[in-house]
């Protein structure tokens, strides 16, 4: 395996983290729109995730913390915050040191082995962005989300598309590299490896972990196509911007858009015989 373990490359870089979060890009050919990105899945947790602000929930791969704080802000306190680097989990734990009234838990773990987190234990379960991507077992990550959720509860999973990484590779002159991925499934293109998924796939990984497909969305499906200088451009305008996510929301769901999508995200509901 080519390139850094990622556990590394997130302890070097988890000072910076919030300010320059795709430092981990080698060539600059992520092209995300990471603010659409961040309000569709935004809008798809705030659908599934229980109205019970009682309920336990796992944000695995949660970083610095950041998509815990959006859901404690909502009243939600019973949060673990699961990583696999040790310096993101410190600049997660510090960034609730000041935030009182919260039950939030840090845990040091692999996506992918969980083996600390006792079975059917969590309300909700999400992991934002690229965990099981990064964890390059995503077969087993998912297995271990679904393990630790309680049956009949929600897990939430997003992460990057493979065919969205071919054209940005090609554009930066890798074409062995995109070749590689298309036969693989793995690119190169950060410091650190990472597995990319296509929507039919990820589905069969839930499906096999007992997890009840509901909902398979692009995020996003248009904007990450933009140049990006003119993305940031229309974005300055409140309205323009408006009327984009609203676009957005209208087609993410779309199926023959979704594989092209920056994200891939999935909703699974655990079945209650699983």
């Amino acid at each position: 395996m080519r390139g850094r373990k990622v556990e590394d490359v997130y302890d070097e870089i988890a000072e910076d983290y919030s300010s320059d979060p795709l430092d981990s890009t080698t060539d600059g050919t992520a092209r995300t729109a990471l603010s659409f990105a961040d309000d569709i899945t935004w809008h798809f947790i705030m659908k599934y995730i229980p109205k019970d602000t009682s309920i336990k929930i796992l944000d695995a791969g949660g970083g610095d913390g950041f998509w815990s704080q959006k859901i404690h802000e909502l009243g939600y306190r019973n949060i673990v915050i699961l990583d696999i680097s040790a310096g993101m989990l410190k600049q997660a734990k510090k960034r609730f040191s000041s935030i009182e009234d919260h039950n939030i838990s840090f845990v040091k773990a692999d996506v992918a082995d969980m083996n600390g987190i006792p079975s059917t234990e969590f309300d909700f379960v999400f992991s934002q962005y690229d965990a099981v991507s990064y964890s390059m077992k995503p077969r087993e990550s998912v297995r271990e989300l679904a393990r630790v959720a309680k049956p009949g509860s929600y897990v939430v999973l997003t992460m990057d598309t493979k065919f969205r990484r071919v054209p940005e590779l090609i554009e930066a002159g890798k074409i062995d590299e995109a070749e590689n991925l298309l036969r693989t499934n793995v690119s190169y293109d950060f410091k650190f490896s990472q597995y990319n998924l296509t929507w039919q796939e990820l589905n069969k990984y839930f499906e096999e972990s007992g997890l009840a497909v509901i909902d398979i969305i692009g995020a996003p499906v248009f904007m990450h196509q933009v140049n990006e200088k003119i993305m940031e451009s229309l974005e300055k305008n409140p309205d323009t911007r408006k009327r984009l996510l609203k676009m957005e929301l209208e087609y993410c769901t779309d199926k023959s858009l979704v594989n092209f999508a920056g994200h891939i995200q999935i909703i699974g509901k655990k079945k209650t015989n699983s």
